[in-house]
């Protein structure tokens, strides 16, 4: 009853999720994009996106952070703008010593986490500031800053 003359001008394969890549075709960038609008809207206020505790705040600008640094020219310029503001005030030559990039890594993840924010802008500009100071300090900050790189890696399908 069916001839092949109704298949003539099928796609040779369905578009799903091909190559490992869970999120289609998006590069880097993209997903920078991504994070950056869900921790603005999430910092701000939104029905959906819940980031009301420094705990989600903090984490999710980390994860932004190393994204952005991840991808590279603008984004990265950006989180390593935010970074040079506490690395002033915390690090070598603001007189309080060299904590060099572990201590920097420490301080800055105490920062984020520690106090009682009222306002969530603060621990998400530490934590994009943290995201840096991860990637220098190396160690377990290093590991832990390329496992999220990896896993990003795999999801757009470059690793």
């Amino acid at each position: 009853m069916f001839t092949d003359h109704l298949l003539i001008g099928a796609p040779e394969a369905v578009q799903g999720i091909t190559g490992g890549q869970i999120l289609g075709a998006i590069t880097l960038s993209g997903l920078a994009l991504a994070a950056g609008i869900i921790l603005v809207l999430g910092v701000r206020g939104s029905d959906r996106i819940k980031l009301n505790t420094k705990e989600r705040t903090g984490g999710a600008a980390i994860v932004t952070g190393i994204l952005w640094m991840a991808a590279g020219g603008t984004w990265a310029d950006i989180v390593q703008g935010v970074n040079s503001i506490p690395a002033s005030v915390l690090g070598d030559g603001s007189g309080l010593g060299d904590p060099g990039q572990g201590g920097m890594a420490l301080a800055l993840t105490l920062i984020t986490f520690g106090p009682r924010w009222k306002r969530m802008v603060w621990p998400a500009f530490f934590g994009l500031a943290a995201a840096v100071s991860y990637g220098q300090a190396g160690g377990i900050w290093g590991i832990f800053a390329n496992a999220v790189r990896m896993a990003i890696g795999q999801a757009t399908g470059a690793a």
